[in-house]
């Protein structure tokens, strides 16, 4: 029996409910005491296409999928046609046979089959297809002992809105479900849950715990436009900012959004829009007009699938070369990358402060795989939340004279002021200008600004979130990565340890400015370097040799199938190069590139 150590998948066809079980298991989960990460892989559009939710719980902090499946509960044979080489021998499927049929050669001799016809229960005993779902959660739960009193008491509370009599049919449901488990079958699981004590841990998205580092970090302004995945920040904006004093907009495309959020900043409000690869191509030069006129603004990007509009609901880290290079001329700009869900809220504050000290567009790169995903966390701090607004004048008392808004000083960064504010008035051209503001074409002046404009990249360099190094900090395997790759890696390195193969992991947490001096040293003392990435091209890799020039023993670790690692596949990866006699799982090779 396998106890407190569970992954679960539930799949079916979009809108069938199905996501709103999984959000429920997880919940149940986290209420038996279970360290939690989801994640949702889902079509983009309504109603129709496959979708499945990845439910892992256990003792122990995990921070992305395990090697394989659990345990599936399959709506339909498309879920066991797409899922079933994830299953881990000894693994269960529970399956919908109300009208389709398992055939011979989708079965496994090493996964049990329950199958029990749950669509047709929901309809002939309950009244209510619908609740078909809500059976196979009490089918679940009978089958790895999940808390009874918490499955009602939130089955319960996710109905309750809807009334008495469909928050009844739903508690049938979960009844009918562990009643079938009781009559129909005798096997055991082989999982079982032990309820330990909860503590004070959040169940928290990515997405919304950017949203309340936005909120505590003081930004009153949020402009957007829908796009997967970064739609959830703008609806969780519009949901609790206005209590704030906040004011959330709905703009007509990126190009409005952003450049109300460059109005909002220049007015002194601490702004923001989120948005996800093809938004962030319209914005593109806008952002360089709040660099050019010096405006702090802070963009989130929620990277997904391309080009064009390629998968929207999927997650690739193939964004960071646009977010850094992008754009006509050039201009000072930041990019920050979390690492977890947690990690999600403190680079938001983060990348306010930095914003507005050095008045410059300050992005969080994250990913779907990471801003979509659910993880347990500890009690947010906000007692270490700070708000730095730098060089903001706001006293109106405070008399300038001849005041020069983009005077020359040794940090490259000049006082800032807000309209209103006596003494301050001044021109914000976005052609190249004096210090005062004025249109100019020269030389010199030219000159003087982009240096002065470009040296803030060097003036913040002591001031930048820095890496982390995660792992045996002597040994000589390395890791690069960043974003929610930490969590595979730094799984794959306890497994790694326990087979004598001790490692380290470079995560970085800003991409730029580039950190090359960390990445050099850590470099420099590495036997193997393996940079881990969810991309065709290896894009962290070619920053990295930028650095370090041609090394080789770096290995580039590329996967773009638009779903996350798992830790077997980087330790497969590391074993073909470190004991390519020994390869962790030959099936996995062709989904993951080692260049």
């Amino acid at each position: 029996m396998i106890i407190n150590d569970i992954e679960v998948l539930f799949g079916g066809q979009a809108g069938d409910g199905s996501l709103t079980t999984g959000d429920l298991i997880a919940t149940v989960f986290k209420r038996m005491g279970l360290e939690l990460y989801t994640f949702k892989d889902f079509p983009s559009r309504i109603r129709g296409g496959h979708t499945n939710y990845v439910i892992r719980a256990g003792e122990h902090r995990h921070y992305g999928l395990a090697d394989f499946v659990d345990a599936m509960v399959a709506f339909d044979v498309e879920c066991v046609q797409k899922h079933i080489t994830e299953m881990r021998p000894g693994g269960f499927v529970i399956f919908d046979n109300s009208s389709d049929v398992l055939t011979e050669a989708l079965r496994r001799p090493d996964v049990f089959f329950y199958e029990i016809p749950l669509a047709k229960i929901a309809k002939e005993e309950l009244g209510l297809e619908l609740v078909r779902n809500t059976i196979s959660l009490g089918v679940l739960a009978a089958l790895i002992g999940m808390d009874p009193e918490i499955v009602r008491k939130l089955v319960t509370a996710q109905y309750a809105r809807k009334g008495d009599k469909v928050v009844s049919q739903n508690v049938a449901a979960i009844e009918a479900g562990e009643r079938c488990v009781r009559e129909c079958f005798t096997r055991e699981s082989g999982y079982g849950l032990r309820a330990r004590p909860d503590g004070d841990r959040l169940l928290m998205m990515g997405n919304d715990a950017i949203g309340y580092g936005s909120l505590v970090a003081g930004c009153r302004f949020m402009a957007g436009y829908p796009i997967t995945p970064a739609t959830d920040i703008l609806e969780w904006m519009a949901k609790h900012a206005p209590a704030y004093g906040g004011i959330v907009v709905q703009a007509e495309d990126e190009l409005a959004a952003i450049n109300m959020v460059i109005g909002a900043s220049y007015a002194g409000v601490r702004a923001m829009t989120a948005t996800s690869g093809p938004g962030q191509a319209l914005m593109t030069e806008a952002v360089g007009l709040a660099g050019v006129v010096e405006t702090p603004i802070v963009v989130i990007e929620c990277a997904r699938a391309g080009p064009s509009t390629g998968m929207p609901t999927k997650t690739e880290q193939s964004n960071l070369n646009h977010i850094i290079f992008s754009g006509h001329g050039e201009i000072p700009k930041v990019v920050l990358a979390p690492e977890t869900v947690e990690d999600s809220f403190y680079l938001t504050v983060d990348a306010f402060n930095l914003a507005d000290r050095y008045q410059l567009p300050v992005f969080v790169l994250t990913e779907q795989a990471l801003c979509q995903s659910k993880e347990s966390v500890a009690r947010l701090d906000l007692s270490a939340v700070k708000v730095d607004r730098g060089k903001l004048v706001r006293d109106g008392g405070v008399v300038f004279g001849e005041y020069k808004r983009f005077s020359f000083s040794q940090d490259g960064v000049s006082a800032r002021v807000i309209p209103g504010v006596e003494g301050g008035m001044h021109l914000a051209a976005g052609s190249e200008h004096s210090e005062a503001g004025v249109i100019t074409e020269d030389a010199r002046n030219r000159e003087r600004m982009m240096e002065k404009r470009m040296h803030k990249l060097e003036a913040m360099r002591a001031e930048l979130p820095k890496p982390r190094v995660i792992g045996d900090p002597s040994a000589s395997i390395s890791f690069i990565a960043f974003g929610s790759n930490r969590g595979p890696i730094s799984e794959a390195q306890d497994r790694l340890a326990a087979r004598g193969i001790a490692t380290r992991l470079l995560q970085l947490r800003t991409l730029w400015p580039f950190p090359e001096e960390e990445v050099r040293d850590f470099v420099s003392t590495a036997s193997q370097v393996f940079v881990v990435e969810n991309n065709y091209s290896g894009q962290l890799e070619r920053l990295i040799r930028y650095v370090t020039g041609p090394l080789e023993r770096m290995h580039s670790v590329r996967k773009y199938s638009g779903r996350p690692f798992r830790p077997i596949e980087i330790i497969d990866a590391v074993e073909r190069i470190v004991r390519p006699s020994q390869t962790a799982m030959q099936a996995w090779a062709p989904q993951v590139a080692v260049r």
